[in-house]
Protein backbone atom coordinates (compact mmCIF):
# COMPACT_ATOMS: atom_id res chain seq x y z
CA UNK A 1 0.00 0.00 0.00
CA UNK A 2 1.89 3.51 -1.02
CA UNK A 3 0.94 6.65 0.78
CA UNK A 4 -1.91 9.06 -0.65
CA UNK A 5 0.16 11.75 0.63
CA UNK A 6 3.68 10.34 -0.25
CA UNK A 7 4.55 7.54 -2.88
CA UNK A 8 8.36 7.10 -2.24
CA UNK A 9 6.46 5.45 0.89
CA UNK A 10 4.52 1.85 0.90
CA UNK A 11 3.85 -0.93 3.59
CA UNK A 12 3.95 -3.89 2.88
CA UNK A 13 2.18 -6.94 4.60
CA UNK A 14 3.86 -10.48 4.99
CA UNK A 15 3.86 -13.04 7.47
CA UNK A 16 4.79 -17.02 7.96
CA UNK A 17 1.74 -18.72 6.13
CA UNK A 18 0.54 -19.68 9.22
CA UNK A 19 0.20 -16.08 10.86
CA UNK A 20 -2.12 -13.91 9.11
CA UNK A 21 -0.73 -10.26 9.06
CA UNK A 22 2.31 -11.01 11.07
CA UNK A 23 4.74 -8.38 10.22
CA UNK A 24 4.54 -4.99 8.03
CA UNK A 25 7.46 -3.58 6.43
CA UNK A 26 7.65 -0.27 5.53
CA UNK A 27 9.64 0.78 1.98
CA UNK A 28 10.70 3.90 1.20
CA UNK A 29 11.67 4.46 -2.48
CA UNK A 30 11.93 0.87 -2.44
CA UNK A 31 14.01 0.16 0.11
CA UNK A 32 13.04 -1.63 3.53
CA UNK A 33 13.64 0.93 5.97
CA UNK A 34 11.52 -0.46 9.13
CA UNK A 35 9.55 -3.31 9.98
CA UNK A 36 6.94 -3.32 12.47
CA UNK A 37 5.48 -6.47 14.05
CA UNK A 38 3.42 -8.60 16.45
CA UNK A 39 5.36 -11.45 17.63
CA UNK A 40 4.49 -10.45 21.46
CA UNK A 41 0.88 -9.50 20.75
CA UNK A 42 -1.11 -6.56 19.09
CA UNK A 43 -0.99 -4.83 22.66
CA UNK A 44 3.13 -5.06 22.17
CA UNK A 45 3.93 -4.03 18.78
CA UNK A 46 7.74 -3.84 17.76
CA UNK A 47 9.24 -1.80 15.20
CA UNK A 48 12.40 -2.69 14.15
CA UNK A 49 14.58 -0.02 12.06
CA UNK A 50 16.93 -1.11 9.71
CA UNK A 51 20.05 1.22 9.58
CA UNK A 52 24.01 0.25 8.65
CA UNK A 53 25.45 2.48 11.44
CA UNK A 54 28.75 2.16 9.36
CA UNK A 55 27.22 4.01 6.22
CA UNK A 56 25.54 7.54 5.57
CA UNK A 57 22.47 8.58 7.66
CA UNK A 58 19.30 7.67 6.11
CA UNK A 59 17.27 10.91 6.24
CA UNK A 60 12.97 10.49 5.21
CA UNK A 61 10.33 13.06 5.83
CA UNK A 62 9.31 12.51 9.28
CA UNK A 63 5.60 12.91 7.98
CA UNK A 64 5.37 10.50 5.64
CA UNK A 65 7.28 8.20 8.12
CA UNK A 66 4.85 9.06 10.68
CA UNK A 67 1.71 7.80 8.31
CA UNK A 68 3.83 4.71 7.38
CA UNK A 69 3.97 3.65 10.75
CA UNK A 70 0.25 4.51 11.47
CA UNK A 71 -0.53 2.32 8.38
CA UNK A 72 1.66 -0.23 8.83
CA UNK A 73 -0.02 -0.76 12.77
CA UNK A 74 -3.64 -0.58 11.23
CA UNK A 75 -2.92 -3.11 8.83
CA UNK A 76 -1.37 -5.48 11.80
CA UNK A 77 -4.32 -4.65 14.57
CA UNK A 78 -7.16 -4.89 11.65
CA UNK A 79 -6.50 -8.84 11.73
CA UNK A 80 -6.19 -9.36 15.24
Amino acid sequence: MKLESNSDFEVLGFSDNRYKRLTAEIQYKGEPIAQVNQDKGVDALEVEIFADLSSATLRVPFSGFFEAMILAKDFIVESG
